[in-house]
């Protein structure tokens, strides 16, 4: 549970606050942050599992929900997503905000 926790704090709000102050402009770009989304999944699944089979990492039970899939914990997908989610949404802003200095 302490995987969800960590990432309500330091995600999830950070990154809905960035949603709710901009949404009018972010709203264009949405389908560009689900895109980003599927690739980072693609390109992080295989080597999550990789890494975990290798005994280079592993998530210990009573830290989260315990719905594994695939081997890996499904607090670790729902990070593999809104971390992407939350850096294309800065991307953005610092996009806006460069573009609006040219102008």
């Amino acid at each position: 549970m302490e995987y969800v926790i960590w990432l309500t704090i330091f995600i999830i709000l950070p990154t809905v606050f960035l949603w709710v102050l901009n949404w009018k402009y972010l709203t264009q770009y949405w389908k560009p942050v689900i895109y980003c989304a599927i690739w980072a999944l693609i390109f992080s699944i295989p080597w999550d599992i990789w890494a975990v089979y290798a005994d280079i990492w592993r998530f210990h039970e009573g830290t989260n929900i315990g719905l594994p899939i695939l081997g890996l914990p499904i607090e670790e997908y729902l990070f593999m997503i809104l971390v992407t989610a939350q850096i294309s949404t800065v991307v953005l802003l610092i996009r806006k905000r460069i573009d609006a200095r040219h102008i």
